[in-house]
């Protein structure tokens, strides 16, 4: 078992996991007829995008579309189907649901299809259209027609799954279309589709039997001995509304007098379906009929299931022998393991057991959530309780079953089921109420963790485990303000957890660990920080999910950073990537964010271009997730890497995008790190008075308490600083930064101690102290080339390039230092790494450059094929081989790495 399936598989059952059959195609059966003047129609006309089945119910638009399903999978198809409920209501689970039907059919593409489950549920707010594109994108990938089919879609009214919808099909590859059925005209854009000759749609004139349909479905195939003018009778009567003629022929299979029934009914009975299902229901033995109604509770059935609401031992023979009366009961596979009523039936089934046996449904729910309980199906067991009016039993489930969802990084499902509870039915529950403050903290939910918390406090007075749920709610309250970069008080309210580890569950000590590792890190106590990791790893160990241990490496990778151990954080940030890739899915968000942080050990270290394949992968989902220091590399450090390669339009947005982020969540650091990174773009520009104002609006530590308030000053102060510098005010530059450098030598940051020296040694040759930038620069250089950390060097700029040639040739010379490094060592401290000169090496082809300087002006894949009268597929294998021989990953290095390479001119 790997790593991820062991850290998984004791996890409650998410919306993906449920019963399989909202993924079956319904298997076509016998008492059916082909719709072939309708297929003939769909065969010539050869659909578009988009295929709409919409009538009311009992017209046969599932029949219809499973018959075509059916022709096109027989032409080499690929094939999924998404049968609809009303929790697809809820974007998560429609979501979830989406890529569990994608999945069914694409064997090949499993382990990304389980990143996205695992995305969606560790990110719900964020990863909608992500995820719809990867979908998307894996389906464009498939080298065979693909087609999607969505039953019921009159269940759905959510706007943000209509929204979902239309992603699908205004981005839909070629190779991709869509089957739609509903009860209702679906809201969508119709009419642009069908202009743009991408719609079919076919409604209830069209889905009618026709006098022909009618006489092959009565006579031919249920055997009726009806001459012409009965079967008119019949088709004009019934208006050839399909389900009321299926019922016609089971009444008249049993009628002594077929005349008389057909006498008995026209097309102005306006409850034709009910007159004609009472006289099916009345000629049934007792026993079949209280199968009907003890069943009829359920959307799906089983033979176990069926047993257990019935009452009887032979379920599975029951459903059997239902199907083999033609009551209407349909398979939904193949083995006959799994069946569904007919809509119709069914609606009718419901109000005669209600009027009939008053209160039994509610018995047959209870019933039915057992067995879902007891089959681990939690969000059916939960639907069918409230269905029952049991709130209580429906909020235990929920309650026993969340915490282990949030060890799991299940968060979204959790929130999912509570939605469905009354809002008040987790108030007096301590347990479930803290499971949901997690979610939401997780989540980064930072209002709602705090509504929830708010809610525990006063139901805590009641719970008998009071002290352990309080320092557990302490530890929740601390990951709020840790996620807010406070930590003030975070100290204090994780230090019970951290005294009496064995008194508390892991997971809450490990957390507390990682927030006691944050407030160290941040009180300059880095060596703190990695002892406290290094307590907490059997902890952590003994956590069920992987989140408190991927975090807790990540920080410990951060305290290595921050005192220039590489080799040491390049140890503990693989290891969080790998965890979090094994346990949590490779584009989870745990794996993006410790992704970002090794990305930028690599910038450190002058390996741009891996530097900037893991920060564009965590913007992929947005990058405000995580503590600060996270989005410091995903905008910051990232806006730095494309400014540096010509792409100033790219940082510019990385930089707004950041600000943005900081204005909604009040991250004073983070408004610092992109404030002073503009600075340093700008006045690369020579724009000084715009770098002046920027610098001026900066924050002030007095922002933040503690040592997060000591960086927002030094962040401050060396920006001023660098300003100061282009401003010609010298002295203030230097005294300031030599104060600088003083201070964070005293606190022990060696990174930052590194920084501010080759900024000094800028600014001290900027204003002509020639020698002392040269026994400034001569006092840091060994360091940096100890921790390999050259990108620090390089970033000084050509003042720091001109200092550095005089120090290769004093080693020359040997005038130099006996403490200096040689002069090769030296030398290559501005050398470009030979890999990423050899990346490009191979020569493109005369069509790859001619696509490649289409992708510099942002031509799209489609119409790149337009232009070059190809196909979107043969598109994507010219990119392929163009980021093979560029050594890039997507179509932004790709041109970064053509400009700088001069290939663009």
């Amino acid at each position: 078992m790997t790593a991820r399936a062991a850290a998984s598989s004791p996890a409650p059952v998410g919306p993906a996991q449920g019963a399989p059959t909202r993924f079956r195609t319904p298997v076509p059966v016998h008492d059916v007829i082909e719709r072939r003047r309708i297929l003939d129609d769909l065969r010539d006309s050869e659909p578009g995008r988009l295929v709409v089945v919409h009538a009311p119910a009992g017209y046969g638009k599932t029949t219809l579309a499973v018959q075509w399903l059916s022709e096109l999978q027989a032409r080499g198809a690929t094939v999924t189907w998404l049968g609809l409920h009303r929790d697809d209501n809820d974007p998560h689970w429609f979501l979830t649901h989406l890529v569990g039907a994608v999945r069914r059919v694409l064997p090949a593409a499993t382990e990304s299809i389980d990143d996205l489950v695992d995305l969606l549920e560790q990110n719900a707010d964020d990863t909608q259209n992500y995820t719809l594109s990867a979908l998307l994108d894996l389906i464009a990938g498939h080298e065979r027609r693909f087609v999607l089919a969505f039953d019921d879609w009159h269940l759905v009214d959510d706007d943000a799954v209509h929204r979902a919808l239309l992603h699908l099909l205004d981005l839909a590859p070629p190779n991709l279309s869509i089957v739609l059925t509903s009860r209702r005209r679906p809201r969508l854009p119709l009419s642009r589709l069908r202009v743009s000759r991408q719609l079919t749609e076919i409604d209830a004139d069209v889905l009618r039997f026709d006098l022909e349909e009618s006489r092959e479905f009565l006579v031919e195939l249920n055997g009726l001995r009806l001459d012409g003018d009965d079967v008119a009778r019949l088709s004009i009567g019934t208006d050839g509304w399909v389900a009321a003629l299926q019922l016609v022929s089971l009444s008249l299979r049993d009628s002594a007098d077929p005349a008389e029934l057909i006498d008995g009914f026209s097309g102005r009975h306006r409850s034709i379906g009910d007159y004609l299902t009472e006289n099916v229901l009345d000629a049934l033995p007792t026993e079949i009929l209280d199968v009907l109604l003890a069943t009829s509770v359920c959307d799906r059935l089983c033979g176990g299931l069926a047993g257990v609401l019935a009452g009887r031992a032979d379920g599975q023979a029951v459903l059997e022998e239902l199907e083999s009366r033609n009551l209407f009961l349909r398979p939904l596979d193949n083995e006959r393991d799994w069946f569904r009523y007919h809509h119709l039936f069914l609606d009718h089934l419901r109000r005669r057991l209600d009027r009939d046996h008053p209160g039994r449904a509610a018995t047959l729910h209870a019933r039915a959530s057992q067995w879902f309980t007891d089959h681990e199906l939690v969000p059916e067991a939960v639907t069918h309780a409230l269905a029952g009016g049991d709130v209580v039993r429906a909020t235990d489930l929920v309650e026993a079953n969340a915490m282990a969802m949030v060890e799991h990084s299940r968060m979204a499902s959790l929130l999912g089921l509570l939605g469905r509870l009354p809002p008040t039915a987790a108030d007096d529950r301590p347990a479930l109420l803290m499971a949901v403050a997690w979610a939401n903290c997780l989540l980064q939910r930072s209002e709602a963790a705090q509504s929830s918390l708010d809610r525990l406090r006063p139901a805590l007075r009641r719970d008998e485990s009071y002290e352990e749920r309080c320092s557990e709610a302490d530890v929740v309250q601390a990951c709020i303000d840790v996620y807010g970069d406070r930590t003030d008080r975070a100290e204090e309210l994780v230090r019970r957890s951290l005294d009496r580890p064995d008194s508390y569950r892991p997971w809450v000590v490990g957390v507390a660990a990682n927030i006691q590792s944050f407030c160290d890190i941040h009180a300059m106590r880095f060596v703190r920080a990695r002892e406290r990791q290094r307590w907490a790893l059997p902890v952590h160990a003994r956590t069920t999910g992987p989140f408190a241990a991927v975090y807790g490496r990540c920080f410990a990778g951060i305290a290595a950073l921050s005192q220039l151990d590489t080799v040491g954080a390049e140890e503990h940030l693989r290891g969080a990537v790998l965890l979090a890739r094994e346990s949590a899915g490779r584009r989870s968000h745990a794996a993006q964010l410790a992704g970002a942080l090794l990305g930028e050990l690599h910038y450190l270290r002058g390996q741009l271009d891996e530097a900037e394949r893991l920060l564009e992968a965590c913007s992929e989902l947005g990058a405000e997730s995580g503590v600060v220091d996270f989005m410091i590399a995903s905008y910051a450090l990232q806006a730095r890497i494309k400014a540096g390669r010509g792409a100033a339009g790219e940082a510019a947005t990385l930089l707004t995008e950041g600000n943005r982020v900081a204005d909604r969540l009040g991250l004073p650091r983070l408004h610092s790190a992109l404030g002073a990174e503009r600075i340093a773009q700008l006045l690369g520009r020579g724009r000084i008075r715009e770098a002046r104002r920027v610098a001026q609006d900066l924050p002030d530590g007095s922002s933040a308490p503690g040592g997060i308030g000591t960086r927002i000053d030094q962040i401050r102060s060396s920006s001023l600083a660098s300003v100061y510098s282009a401003e010609q005010d010298h002295d203030r530059a230097v005294g300031l930064l030599e104060a600088l450098v003083h201070e964070a030598r005293g606190h022990g940051q060696a990174r930052t101690t590194l920084e501010l020296s080759v900024q000094l040694v800028g600014v001290q040759e900027r204003a002509g102290r020639s020698l002392a930038a040269e026994r400034t620069l001569s006092a840091v250089l060994s360091r940096a080339l100890r921790a390999g950390v050259t990108q620090v060097v390089r970033d000084g700029g050509p003042q720091v390039r001109s200092v550095l040639d005089r120090l290769v040739a004093h080693a020359r010379e040997g005038t130099a230092r006996e403490s200096l490094p040689s002069a090769d060592e030296l030398t290559a401290v501005f050398a470009v790494p030979s890999h990423e000169e050899d990346q490009h090496a191979t020569a493109l082809t005369g069509r790859e450059n001619e696509i490649l300087r289409m992708l510099d002006i942002g031509h799209s894949n489609q119409q790149l094929a337009s232009a070059l009268g190809v196909t979107v597929n043969t598109v994507k294998w010219y990119l392929k081989n163009i980021y093979g021989k560029l050594g890039a990953a997507n179509r932004t290095q790709a041109v970064s790495v053509a400009r700088r390479t001069g290939l663009l001119g």
